[in-house]
């Protein structure tokens, strides 16, 4: 008889884990604009590229590059439709200028290890209108809820006719 590796408690963890990122990321999507922090500061730079060295300079990927006096990394914005349909509420990044006195709402976490790019702002106003509202990307979370809890399942269900471990 051969040795069957605990294959069901790999599963069970690694899905778990996953679904507990998806809720982090759910919740994030739901703050409010107060919940974050935010800056106002002048503009000193916009465009679909970045000016440091080694990184790509993509013209046609759907991206703005922002830069404000106060903060010492570049806001990366997504203002396209990405695969999943999810897209910025509200989005009228190219209407700024440098020089323009902004406010930017945005998020510091583990994912904003990068020391020249943060991609984690979620607002924009200027003089008290928004010009960027950064979208709810909760379609691509409720999927992956979806199908860990389906391998779960399933590997439940394996586990009790005893094809894994």
């Amino acid at each position: 008889m051969s040795y069957k590796a605990p294959v069901f408690w790999k599963l069970f963890f690694g899905m778990l884990f996953t679904i507990i990122l998806c809720f982090s990321t759910l919740y994030r999507n739901q703050k409010q604009k107060v919940d974050f922090l935010h800056l106002t500061s002048r503009l000193t730079y916009i465009s679909n590229s970045l000016p440091i060295q080694g990184h790509l300079k993509l013209d046609d990927e759907p991206v703005r590059y922002l830069k404000i006096e106060a903060y010492p990394k570049y806001f990366k914005l997504f203002v396209g439709e990405d695969i999943d349909g999810s897209k910025p509420n509200f989005q009228q990044v190219d209407r700024l200028k440098t020089g323009d006195i902004i406010t930017i709402y945005y998020d510091e976490n583990l994912l904003s290890s990068d020391k020249n790019v943060s991609r984690l702002a979620y607002f924009i106003d200027k003089d008290g209108k928004p010009y960027f509202i950064r979208g709810k990307q909760n379609t691509m979370g409720y999927y992956l809820i979806g199908i860990c809890l389906s391998v779960i399942a399933i590997s439940y269900l394996l586990k009790k006719a005893g094809r894994i471990a």
